[in-house]
C-alpha cells in the first residue's frame, strides 16, 4: 500500500513539474498577460478612487457659527450663523471638471493597456520571424561551409578559383556573426517572456495558425477613416483639453462671488420682539479689478495649449494612418511579385534535375541552393515587415484600443481568455 502511494506521489509530482515548467505557451496566453500589468492595476485603482469619489461641489463653502457673551448674562446673548457662499456656477463647473477628469484617467488606462498589447503582437511577430529566419540562416551557412570545402578540394586544379573562395569564407563569416546577433535577440524577446510564465522549454512560445498575408490585406481594406472615433490617444488629447477648459471656466467661476454671504442673526436681548430679535444679511460683492486674473490666464493657455496638442495628435495620426495603409500595400505588392516569381521560376526544378545526374557540378548545386534559401529570406523579411505594419495600422485605426479582447493574430480572429 505505501509503494503504491509512493508511486502515485511521484506520477502526480512529475505530472506537476511537466505542467509548469514544460507547458505550452500560446499567443492567446501571453496576449492575456497583457490585461494583468502593474502600471494597468495602478491606473484601475486610481479610478475606482475618483468614482468613489464626490462629483459635488457644495454651493455653501464655509458655514460659521458665532455666540456674543455680554457680561454673562443669558439673556444678553447673541447667537449667529453666517454661510460664505461659492462662485455663481462653481457647483456645476465643479462637476465638468470631475466628469473630464475621470474620462482622462479611463482614456490613461486604455492606453496603457494598448501600449502593452502592441508591445507583445510586437514581441510574437519578431519571435517567429527570427526562428524562421534561423532556420533559413542555417540552411546557408551549410551551403557556405559546403561550398569552402569544395574549393578547397579543387586548390591546384584548372577549376579552382582563388577569388570565389575569398568571398565565400567572407559571406560565411559575416553569417556567423549575423547569426550571434539573431540569436541574442531571440533570447531578449524569450527572457521578456519568462517574466510572466515559468518554463524552461527552449523554444517557450508556440506560434501556429497565425494569419496570412491575404487575409491582412482583406481586413486592412475594412479599416476606414474611423480612428477619430477609435483611436485611443485622440480621446486622450480630447478629454485632456475637456478638463484643462473646465478646470479654466471653474477658475473664472471661483471668482464669480456675486452672493458673498449669508448671515442671521438672533439676540437674546430683544426676544421679546421676534422681529427685533431675529436679524438676517447678506453681502454682494462688486467685482472692479479682478485679484486672479493672472490665475485665470494660466488656466487660459493651458487650455489653449490643450487644445493645440490634441489637434496635433488627431492630424500626426491621420498622416500616420494613411502612411501606414500605403506601406502595407507595398509591401503585399512586393510579396506578390516575389511570390509570384517563385513559382514561375524553375530554380527548384533544376536543382533536383540537376542533383540526380551523375558527375553534376557541386558548386552550381550550391549555387542554386544559395539563390532558393535567398530569396526564402527576402520573401521572410518582407512578410515580417507586413505583421508589423499590421499591428501598427491596427493600433492607429483604434481597433487595437477599441476591441483589445480579440487574437489579431488568429486566423479567425479568436478570443481572449482572461481571467
Amino acid at each position: 500500500m505505501k509503494q503504491l502511494l509512493y508511486i502515485c506521489l511521484v506520477f502526480w509530482g512529475s505530472c506537476f513539474y511537466f505542467i509548469t515548467c514544460h507547458a505550452e505557451i500560446t499567443i492567446n496566453d501571453y496576449l492575456a498577460t497583457a490585461f494583468k500589468d502593474e502600471a494597468l492595476v495602478y491606473q484601475t485603482e486610481k479610478i475606482a478612487f475618483l468614482k468613489n469619489s464626490s462629483s459635488n461641489t457644495p454651493y455653501i463653502n464655509e458655514v460659521e457659527l458665532r455666540m456674543q457673551i455680554d457680561e454673562f448674562e443669558d439673556s444678553k446673548h447673541k447667537y449667529t450663523v453666517r454661510m460664505n457662499m461659492n462662485g455663481w456656477g462653481e457647483h456645476s463647473q465643479g462637476k465638468k471638471v470631475y466628469e473630464a477628469s475621470l474620462k482622462y484617467n479611463e482614456t490613461e488606462r486604455a492606453i496603457l493597456l494598448n501600449d502593452s498589447l502592441k508591445d507583445r503582437y510586437i514581441d510574437i511577430i519578431g519571435y517567429n520571424y527570427l526562428e524562421m529566419l534561423m532556420v533559413l540562416k542555417d540552411s546557408l551557412m551549410h551551403v557556405y561551409t559546403d561550398r569552402v570545402e569544395v574549393l578547397k578540394k579543387s586548390v591546384g586544379t584548372l577549376q579552382f578559383d582563388a577569388v570565389e573562395l575569398i568571398d565565400t569564407e567572407r559571406e560565411l563569416l559575416d553569417l556567423q556573426l549575423d547569426m550571434v546577433n539573431i540569436k541574442n535577440e531571440k533570447v531578449v524577446i524569450e527572457e521578456k517572456i519568462k517574466l510572466f510564465f515559468s518554463t524552461e522549454n527552449e523554444d517557450i512560445l508556440i506560434i501556429k495558425d497565425m494569419i496570412d498575408i491575404y487575409s491582412i490585406q482583406d481586413k486592412i481594406i475594412k479599416l476606414k477613416g474611423s480612428f477619430e472615433q477609435k483611436n485611443v490617444h485622440i480621446q486622450h488629447g480630447q478629454y485632456n483639453f475637456e478638463m484643462a477648459d473646465a478646470k479654466y471656466k471653474l477658475e473664472q467661476a471661483e471668482n464669480k462671488t456675486y452672493l458673498s454671504f449669508l448671515e442671521a442673526s438672533y439676540d437674546m436681548d430683544q426676544k421679546e420682539k421676534f422681529e427685533k430679535a431675529f436679524t438676517f444679511e447678506f453681502g454682494v460683492t462688486i467685482p472692479i479689478v479682478n485679484p486672479n486674473r493672472l490665475d485665470i490666464n494660466r488656466r487660459k493657455l493651458n487650455s489653449l495649449k490643450a487644445k493645440s496638442n490634441w489637434m496635433n495628435v488627431k492630424k500626426n495620426i491621420q498622416m500616420n494612418f494613411y502612411a501606414l495603409s500605403r506601406k502595407i500595400k507595398r509591401l503585399i505588392t512586393q510579396y506578390d511579385i516575389i511570390s509570384m516569381q517563385k513559382k514561375k521560376s524553375r530554380t527548384e526544378e533544376t536543382f533536383d534535375i540537376f542533383r540526380q545526374m551523375d558527375g553534376a557540378n557541386p558548386l552550381i548545386l550550391l549555387k542554386l541552393k544559395e539563390s532558393m534559401l535567398k530569396n526564402e529570406i527576402t520573401l521572410l523579411k518582407i512578410q515580417h515587415q507586413i505583421y508589423e505594419t499590421y499591428i501598427k495600422l491596427l493600433d492607429c485605426s483604434g481597433e487595437l484600443s477599441s476591441t483589445p479582447l480579440i487574437n489579431y493574430l488568429s486566423k479567425n480572429s479568436e478570443s481572449l481568455s482572461v481571467p
